[in-house]
């Protein structure tokens, strides 16, 4: 299936992000983008610390600099990277901001060729059994911050306790 215009976007502000990336240490360069339910596209690349804890990753970074400037809910995730995969801390904030059907986007970016093998999923499939805001009680159920998507599911069963 070829990419939509928008995807294939999202894809190339991921790879133009990458290039931004500063990692002195692992020399591991991670582009990121997101889409929001808005439509705007937002980047961030992997910023290195000698402090490694101090670092933070690509995925992180777009989603921040999204949620910065107002656009809280995710429509789409592109990560780029050499064998591009999110680690646990990056999918459980892209879960924070995702509806049940955010798709992600993980391309590996060969970077002697160039060659780019796109995969698809979604940013629930990525983190199974994810904690959850909504439904641990934390966030009511109807969050600003997240799509309505998941605010029908949490309605599903608030009205499926309510018959009870």
């Amino acid at each position: 299936m070829k990419p939509t215009k928008t995807i294939t976007r999202l894809i190339e502000t991921a790879i133009t992000a990458q290039k931004g990336a500063y990692c002195p240490y692992s020399r591991y360069r991670v582009g990121a983008a997101v889409l929001t339910e808005t439509g705007r596209i937002f980047s961030g690349a992997n910023v290195e610390n000698a402090s490694y804890g101090l670092s933070i990753c690509a995925e992180r970074a777009a989603i921040f600099n999204s949620v910065a400037r107002g656009h809280r809910a995710l429509k789409a995730v592109c990560v780029v990277a050499s064998a591009a995969k999110p680690c646990g801390a990056c999918r459980q904030v892209m879960v924070e901001f995702s509806g049940k059907d955010t798709e992600l986007y993980l391309v590996d970016l060969n970077p002697s060729t160039g060659r780019k093998t796109i995969t698809r999923t979604t940013v629930f499939r990525m983190l199974p059994a994810a904690f959850d805001p909504i439904a641990s009680g934390l966030l009511p159920p109807n969050p600003q911050n997240l799509l309505r998507a998941r605010q029908g599911s949490r309605r599903r069963r608030t009205a499926a306790r309510r018959k009870r």
